[in-house]
């Protein structure tokens, strides 16, 4: 992350570049279990886009484009509940070519949505799941700054150095390693140094994501790679009350961090993210 991330999000969704973070959605088994947990938390809206687009929802706030949520299908019962983070692509069928040639899984292939864009789903070399968004009338959600709006994006990586070869190669990425102080330490995060780097995709105020070399042992045995978003909250503690008292979890936190004070949670359904109170200044 950046310490002038809250600066960055106050741009609309036109100045997405291509690599980064464009849009992310939710698949939970049952939508409607959870959708007071984020109304009561954020203040989002949910739209349902009816059965020609398999009834996805779209999440909004303020009429400002957060993300989408969907109940997970009967073939993804297996699946725990989980958010997905889609990044921008200039030419869909040709990330997805690279992905495969780079060494990852193509698990959806590129699927026209009529009037909005196509997305497609991959499995990177690194093990996480992500998703990939070709515009097409729809340009992806609103960083804006505000409470409720995502805030920045990152990959908890158990194979760093194939993840970032990997984003460095098929998008563009320019991993730049940071400090314990959030500053930047250098621009080669393939350097070999072992656990615990972190690095931005882009050095400065480019920046619009990040990978973390996850230590194995935060985790449960197992676990794949993933991404996780980040959301705004007014006030990291009260936040962290209200999830645990709508039937979330708090799994981490609330922390001071260079960035703002954060926190790990998961909704009632389990799935996992971040709320960010944003450092002021």
């Amino acid at each position: 992350m950046t310490e002038n991330t809250s600066t960055a999000a106050a741009s609309a969704h036109t100045g997405i570049t291509a690599g980064s973070p464009v849009w992310v959605d939710l698949g939970v088994p049952d939508l409607a279990a959870v959708q007071g947990f984020y109304q009561s938390l954020f203040g989002w809206e949910f739209e349902d886009m009816g059965p020609d687009f398999a009834n996805y929802h779209m999440i909004t706030r303020h009429g400002a484009s957060v993300g989408g949520a969907m109940s997970q299908m009967e073939s993804d019962a297996d699946q725990p509940a989980a958010w997905t983070v889609y990044l921008k692509s200039d030419d869909i069928e040709k990330s997805l070519m690279d992905t495969a040639a780079a060494g990852g899984s193509v698990i959806v292939p590129a699927m026209p949505m009529p009037g909005l864009g196509s997305m497609g789903v991959v499995i990177t070399p690194g093990g996480e799941g992500m998703g990939i968004w070709q515009a097409d009338g729809f340009e992806g959600f609103v960083l804006d700054g505000t409470v409720g709006a995502p805030v920045w994006f990152e990959v908890m990586s158990f194979d760093y150095d194939a993840d970032a070869e990997y984003y460095r190669t098929v998008w563009g990425w320019e991993p730049t390693l940071l400090g314990d102080d959030g500053q930047e330490a250098g621009e080669d995060a393939g350097d070999g140094t072992g656990g615990g780097r972190y690095a931005n995709n882009h050095p400065g105020e480019a920046s619009t994501a990040g990978l973390c070399d996850a230590p194995r042992d935060w985790f449960p045995e197992g676990a794949d790679s993933f991404w996780r978003p980040y959301f705004i909250v007014e006030n990291a503690d009260a936040a962290a009350d209200l999830i645990r008292a709508e039937g979330g979890a708090v799994l981490d936190g609330p922390m001071d961090t260079p960035f703002g004070r954060l926190a790990t949670v998961a909704d009632p359904a389990g799935a996992t993210f971040q709320i960010s109170e944003l450092p002021v200044g």
